[in-house]
């Protein structure tokens, strides 16, 4: 068919249109070719072929600039992509079977790196000895691009629209749990009534986000009869999970936190989880663990190295 011969002309083409988006983003002939390392008339040559084939100017030439014509700026919008997705082509195939290696950088919320991923490296360095990785904690939503990040763990209900590829690592709950030591000396509460009698630890509610305003002033539960909102008049309030649950430990009150910041606490016998039964059950707004990554990459060894790694530990830990 004739629109065959076009297409194949055109694939033919690939090196003109990588030198073409080359040009425009060095701006003039003669450090493209630098760029490229390839002679300035062999540049020249092949822009002519290209132009030639497609029977159009891509772009004006003066002894000071090159800028692109209409027909030009149509064709850039979409070389690139074509460059971007044949170079991302070439680095996924080339790595098929390569072992996960150099430097990932990553950014993830401060109480879960300390608080779960950091105390798992050992298995994950174990696994993958020619990886290294740069973690940076911070409650701040960075830009990943801007800040050369190669991924991003996030929690949240639900994240707003955005180019990203996304991966949902585990799904979340919050639980209520004490020391025992401070149930022997204050009881255990049987229904949420009782915590009125109770110290209640929280946190800030000034300085939360939406995931902890829900339980920094009234706690939630269902019951046989119904929902049930309990006024939490909180004596210690403080805007770090790490802090909260290090005074949980040391028995000054009940705590709300994460299953996962508690679970080995509560397994080891150091926490005790309350409000569990079929007829009473804490209800807290729930949220997601997601693993990000730009969708404009594809996706390296050392990148999904470490998604699988951590979506792995979360199935280990309480099987999602």
């Amino acid at each position: 068919m004739p629109t065959t011969g076009r297409i194949v002309r055109v694939t033919d083409n690939l090196g003109a249109i990588r030198i073409f988006t080359e040009i425009v983003k060095a701006g003039s002939f003669a450090e493209a070719a630098r760029n490229l390392g390839l002679a300035p008339s062999s540049v020249t040559r092949q822009i002519n072929a290209l132009e030639e084939e497609l029977k159009v100017r891509l772009l004006n030439r003066t002894t000071r600039q090159v800028s692109l014509t209409e027909a030009g700026k149509l064709y850039y919008s979409r070389a690139q992509k074509v460059v971007v997705e044949i170079d991302d082509m070439s680095r996924a195939i080339s790595d098929l079977g390569a072992e996960p290696r150099g430097t990932l950088r990553v950014t993830a919320p401060l109480t879960m790196g300390r608080g779960y991923i950091t105390p798992r490296l050992e298995k994950f360095f174990a696994r993958y000895p020619e990886i290294s990785l740069e973690l940076s904690l911070s409650d701040q939503i960075v830009d990943m691009v801007q800040e050369g990040f190669d991924a991003a763990i996030r929690v949240a209900k639900k994240l707003p629209d955005s180019t990203f590829k996304v991966r949902k690592l585990h799904h979340v709950t919050r639980v209520i749990c004490a020391s025992p030591d401070y149930l022997e000396k204050h009881g255990t509460p049987r229904a949420p009534e009782d915590l009125k009698n109770h110290q209640c630890l929280a946190i800030n509610f000034d300085s939360a986000n939406e995931l902890w305003r829900s339980v920094s002033k009234s706690w939630h539960f269902d019951t046989s009869n119904g929902p049930l909102d309990i006024p939490v008049s909180a004596r210690f309030r403080t805007n770090s999970g790490e802090t909260i649950l290090e005074a949980g430990l040391q028995g000054l009150g009940l705590v709300v936190l994460p299953l996962w910041h508690v679970f080995e606490h509560i397994n080891s016998g150091k926490l005790v989880k309350l409000f569990d039964s079929d007829d009473i059950r804490f209800n807290a707004l729930e949220y997601n663990v997601f693993f990000l990554y730009p969708s404009s990459r594809y996706l390296s060894p050392k990148v999904r190295a470490f998604s699988d790694f951590l979506a792995a530990c979360f199935d280990q830990d309480f099987g999602s």
